[in-house]
C-alpha cells in the first residue's frame, strides 16, 4: 500500500511539473515584431525595420535619396539635372557633365545609379555610365558611345562636406594617367533619420505603428503612421506604406513574426 501511494504521488507531481513547464514555455515565447529592410520605388527611399514590437517598441532607420536634408551626411546625386564632371590630363581640363537617368536604393547611405551624359566642347562625344555611391565614395563606369566609341574609364572619388568631388589619378582604356573632380553642390545630402516606433499593433501577417521625424532633420515633428504586410517571399509579395501612400518594393524582404 504504502509503495502504491508513493507511485500515484509521484505520478501526481510528475503532471503538476509537466503543467508548469508547458505554462512556462508558454509565457516565454517571444512577442511578436516586425523585421527586415526593403528598397523602394517612387521616390528613391530605403527602410530598415528595427524589432518593432520588441521589448522597446523597436525604430525605423530611413533614406528618401531625392529629398535634402543639409547635415545628414548621407549623400545622393540629383535626377535629371547635369551635374559637371572635369577630367585632368597634361595640363588641360576637360569638362563634360553626367545626367543621372535612375537610382536603385542598397542600404540607407548607398545606392547604384545608371547616366548618361556629353563631353562639353563637342557633343558628338556622348557616353553612357554606371556607378554608385556608397557613404562619401563615387565609383563610376563611363563608355563612350558617339565619337571615339568604346573608349572607356574608370574612378573613384571622394565626396567632400560641400558636396564637390576629388578624384584620385587613375588611367583610362587608352593607358593615360588622369585626374577627376566635380564642383561643390554636385551631390546633396539626403533626408536619413532613425525614429522610435510607439502605438505599434501587430495582427500577423500585417502591423502598423507611428513615428515622428526626430529633431536636426528636414520635416522634423511631422508624424508618420507606417504599415506593413507580410506576403512572405520574395519581398516584392510585402507591401509597405504611410499616411495614406504606399511604394513598390524594388528589393529586400519585411518579416511580420
Amino acid at each position: 500500500m504504502r509503495m502504491r501511494n508513493l507511485s500515484m504521488a509521484a505520478a501526481v507531481a510528475a503532471a503538476a511539473a509537466a503543467t508548469f513547464l508547458s505554462a512556462g514555455a508558454a509565457m516565454s515565447a517571444p512577442a511578436p515584431h516586425v523585421t527586415g529592410s526593403v528598397a523602394l520605388d517612387s521616390p528613391d527611399q530605403y527602410v530598415s525595420l528595427n524589432n518593432i514590437g520588441g521589448p522597446a517598441s523597436g525604430s525605423v532607420s530611413y533614406t528618401n535619396f531625392t529629398y535634402p536634408d543639409p547635415g545628414s551626411g548621407v549623400w545622393s546625386l540629383p535626377k535629371d539635372s547635369p551635374v559637371e564632371i572635369d577630367f585632368g590630363f597634361g595640363g588641360g581640363n576637360y569638362p563634360h557633365h553626367l545626367t543621372v537617368d535612375s537610382i536603385d536604393p542598397t542600404g540607407l547611405n548607398s545606392f547604384t545609379f545608371i547616366g548618361h551624359g556629353s563631353f562639353d566642347p563637342d557633343q558628338s562625344y556622348t557616353w553612357n555610365a554606371t556607378g554608385s555611391v556608397s557613404g562619401n565614395q563615387l565609383r563610376m563606369h563611363i563608355v563612350y558611345t558617339g565619337t571615339q566609341a568604346g573608349y572607356y574609364l574608370d574612378f573613384t572619388g571622394t565626396i567632400n562636406p560641400d558636396g564637390s568631388v576629388t578624384g584620385t589619378q587613375f588611367s583610362d582604356s587608352l593607358g593615360r594617367t588622369l585626374t577627376v573632380s566635380m564642383p561643390a553642390g554636385s551631390l546633396f545630402e539626403a533626408l536619413s533619420y532613425a525614429a522610435s516606433a510607439s502605438n505599434v499593433s501587430i495582427t500577423e501577417p500585417s502591423a502598423s505603428w507611428t513615428i515622428t521625424i526626430p529633431a536636426g532633420h528636414a520635416l522634423a515633428g511631422t508624424i508618420v503612421n507606417m504599415r506593413v504586410y507580410d506576403g512572405g517571399s520574395p519581398g516584392t509579395k510585402d507591401t509597405i506604406g504611410w499616411n495614406g501612400g504606399s511604394y513598390p518594393i524594388d528589393g529586400g524582404n519585411l518579416t511580420v513574426h
